[in-house]
Formats: structure tokens, C-alpha cells, sequence
């Protein structure tokens, strides 16, 4: 029995020396450093900034952020504001273009066939009804001025002899002398014609007594040349208007004031209308 007991003081003595070396004097588990001390999970509260959630959430404008181990902890975010760009497509408005085929309305002509109400040609009268063809008009590029006599006979004379104009015509009335012509001259705005350069003159005459006309281009002043052209034959007229053409080329050099004469025989009656020349 006192063996045993000697035993158990010394085991008893033992475990104080034990105890005594694990617990220093005043110094705790909870001390500076441990894991309730300070700066430890039990001085941060729960919800702020660095702090542990609160459950799931935290303060305003904090998140909550798994950080390992079941541990959770509140961050701050940083950027968010929107997607960037959003606002909706791009020419969002209706296809190009729509509104309608080309031409809808109807077919090209619709209304009538061409000429309804006469012939395709000369409906209401025959083409020039009232005059000859070049009445009430020169053509736009016809080098005589007034060659359709419609401001009467400006830039025209009669010579030997007397004339006038009716109906889109120049007429001779009364012939005297023995070189009876029509002449013209621009003197406003003197014609110039190119040596070289072709041209075409045309007019429409007519005559009694087989009458003839004999045509001459050429200078309108002394000393009359130089001769842009001349006829060769003479035009043969008969008693209504017919057309009359020559084609010629100037070749004595430019002529910057230019005429023409139509001359007439003695003992004929002659009109002449739509005269022009043009540079071709």
C-alpha cells in the first residue's frame, strides 16, 4: 500500500510540473497574436470591409466573397456601371428601297395609241399648213438670221425692182433694171464662214415662165470676194415650192462677212422661203 501511494504523489507531482511548463505566468490563449486577440476574426465586424459576411451579404456597396476554407469575407467593386455600347442595332429602319416597283402605274403609253384622233402624220392639215416648211422658225443652227421671214424682210433687199413678204415668201412684184436679186446681209452681226469647213444651203422656190435661179455665196462687200460658192447648174423652178440643196466647202481662205444673191431673169414672177445654211 505505501508503495502505491508513493507511486500516485509521484505521478501527481508530475503532471503539475506539466501543467506548470504549458502555462507561462499571465500568459493566455487569447493573448496578443492568438486567434481571438487583436486583429482577429472577434475585432471585425461582420458585414464591413475586410470583415466576414454576414451570412451572405454586406454593407452597402460590398460584396461578399468566398475566400476558401467556408471562409467568406466583404470586398469592395470596382468598375461596374453598364455594358458599354448598348443603345440598339445598327440602320434598324425598313429595307432600301421600298415603296413600290419601278414604273407602277401603268403601262408605257397608256392613254390612247400614238395619233389618236388622225393619222401618225400630218393630222389636223399637211406638215407646214399656212406656209412653207421653215415658216415661224430657223433652225437652231441656221447661219442666216431671219431666213424664214419672219420678222419680214430684215436683212434682205430687192434689188432693181420691188418685193415683198406674205405668208412666210419673198415675192418680186415688179422687176426692173437687168440684174434683179434677192440679197442677204447680216449687218448687225456680220457671217463669218470657214475656209475648209463644209456647209449646206438650202431653200424652197417658185417661179413662172421656166423660170431659173442662179445662186452666188460670196463676200457682202467691195471688193466681193472672195466666192464661197456659186451654182452651176442654175435651180430650174416651176410653178410651186419645191426644195432646192448644194453642199460646198469655202476654199479661197475665210470670209468675214458673208452673202448670198439669188439672182432673177427678166420676164419671171418668183418667191422664195425657208432659206438656210448650215455648217455640217
Amino acid at each position: 500500500m505505501n508503495y502505491w501511494k508513493v507511486l500516485l504523489v509521484c505521478l501527481a507531482g508530475a503532471g503539475l510540473a506539466v501543467a506548470s511548463c504549458s502555462h507561462p505566468s499571465g500568459t493566455g490563449v487569447s493573448g496578443t497574436g492568438g486567434s481571438t486577440g487583436t486583429g482577429g476574426s472577434g475585432n471585425c465586424p461582420a458585414g464591413s470591409v475586410g470583415c466576414p459576411c454576414s451570412g451572405t451579404t454586406c454593407d452597402q456597396g460590398l460584396s461578399c466573397a468566398d475566400i476558401g476554407g467556408g471562409n467568406t469575407q466583404c470586398v469592395t467593386t470596382a468598375g461596374s456601371g453598364g455594358t458599354p455600347g448598348t443603345g440598339g442595332s445598327t440602320a434598324t429602319g425598313g429595307t432600301p428601297g421600298t415603296g413600290g416597283t419601278v414604273a407602277t402605274g401603268g403601262s408605257p403609253g397608256t392613254g390612247g395609241t400614238p395619233g389618236t384622233g388622225g393619222n401618225g402624220t400630218g393630222t389636223g392639215g399637211t406638215p407646214a399648213t399656212g406656209g412653207n416648211s421653215g415658216t415661224g422658225g430657223n433652225p437652231a443652227n441656221n447661219l442666216i438670221a431671219n431666213g424664214d421671214f419672219s420678222q419680214a424682210d430684215t436683212n434682205w433687199h430687192f434689188e432693181s425692182g420691188t418685193a415683198s413678204v406674205s405668208n412666210g415668201q419673198y415675192c418680186e412684184t415688179n422687176l426692173s433694171g437687168s440684174s434683179p436679186l434677192f440679197g442677204w446681209q447680216n449687218m448687225s452681226t456680220p457671217l463669218l464662214l470657214s475656209n475648209g469647213q463644209s456647209y449646206t444651203l438650202s431653200y424652197r422656190a417658185s417661179g413662172s415662165n421656166s423660170a431659173v435661179l442662179h445662186i452666188k455665196v460670196a463676200h457682202a462687200v467691195s471688193p466681193y470676194t472672195p466666192d464661197d460658192y456659186e451654182t452651176n447648174p442654175d435651180d430650174q423652178l416651176t410653178g410651186s415650192l419645191q426644195t432646192f440643196t448644194h453642199t460646198f466647202t469655202p476654199t479661197m481662205g475665210d470670209d468675214n462677212n458673208t452673202g448670198v444673191a439669188f439672182f432673177v431673169m427678166a420676164g419671171q414672177n418668183i418667191c422664195i422661203a425657208s432659206v438656210s445654211l448650215i455648217a455640217n
